[in-house]
């Protein structure tokens, strides 16, 4: 209702005059871009300028608009104007194009994977060919946002879709094919490792090895000792979860020892473990003085620290 009644209160007419052929911006058509308007009323011109007349072709192509469905549009869209028209029955459509450079697309996909790897030493490289792409120009520069479908870090091959949005809207997108190289300081062994074999860590050495995938993880030099290997594995190997047995080194109802660490000040004490947990793990166990219980990572042969924070 209220456009109804600031279209009554236009009482200027407008001319229009459509040329045969016209370039024009964004990914939709506006009657104020491909046509001379004129008229005294400058809320009326504002009114026919901003009528839309569809999408915008792509790059390459063009679209032609008759006049005849253009001023069934006018009078539908703004009926309480008076609209005379001029020029040609048609007009042929052009998109003012802005040029996507592959390097921008590239660094887009880039930068939303290595954001990932936050700390890590990883290499990335495109694979394939990645071209240049065009798009409609906008009333301000197309914007590049790259939608992960996923946030892992996990080496190995990408497909990461980056969105060109024209004036916000998504207009175009670019699958860009990236290879993720992730390397890390990780315990390797240094002679194969049988079925069987109880590990120590003296059969290890920390080397900058590439992680080639990440379904199971590595495990430090720490978790390792007195592990058993269920399965044969190679010289140079970097040992998983999967590739090892490793023992409890708590069990549950069985006396530990506690270790209070408070900055460089450690106090230990005696306590009972009510959760069994290998090294690394977080167990519960209580403290015999007072009954309390806490959670604590079990660091040794019953044994088990509990971190806390100096007071300020």
């Amino acid at each position: 209702m209220m456009l109804t009644l600031q279209l009554l209160l236009l009482a200027g007419g407008v001319s229009v005059d459509l040329p045969a052929e016209a370039e024009a911006t964004g990914a939709t058509i506006m009657l104020g871009e491909i046509a001379t308007l004129t008229g005294d009323d400058p809320e009326a011109l504002k009114v026919v300028s901003n009528i839309e007349l569809g999408y915008m072709p792509a790059p390459g192509y063009s679209r032609t608009l008759h006049r005849w469905k253009l001023e069934r549009a006018v009078t539908l869209l703004a009926p309480d104007i008076e609209v005379k028209w001029t020029g040609e029955s048609a007009c042929r459509v052009e998109p003012v194009v802005e040029m996507i450079r592959a390097t921008d697309l590239f660094e887009t996909a880039h930068k939303a994977v290595r954001g990932l790897f936050n700390g890590e030493e990883v290499t990335i490289k495109a694979t394939g060919i990645i071209s240049d792409i065009s798009v409609p120009r906008g009333a301000v520069a197309a914007v590049l946002r790259a939608d992960l479908t996923h946030n892992k870090q996990r080496p190995g091959t990408w497909s990461v879709p980056v969105r060109v949005l024209v004036d916000g809207t998504p207009y175009h997108t670019a699958w860009i094919g990236l290879n993720v190289e992730l390397y890390q300081e990780l315990p390797v062994l240094l002679e194969p490792a049988p079925k069987g074999t109880k590990l120590t860590t003296t059969m290890f050495a920390v080397r900058r090895v590439r992680v080639e995938e990440t379904n199971s993880q590595p495990l430090a030099l720490s978790l390792l000792s007195d592990a058993v290997a269920v399965r044969a594995m190679p010289a140079g190997h970097v040992v998983t979860e999967r590739d090892v047995e490793r023992p409890l080194a708590v069990n549950a109802n069985a006396p530990v020892r506690i270790e209070i660490v408070i900055g460089h000040i450690r106090a230990s004490i005696e306590g009972r473990a009510l959760q069994s947990g290998r090294i690394g793990d977080l167990v519960t166990v209580r403290i015999e003085a007072t009954g309390k219980e806490i959670q604590a990572t079990v660091t040794g042969r019953e044994q088990v620290t509990r971190e806390l924070k100096r007071a300020r």
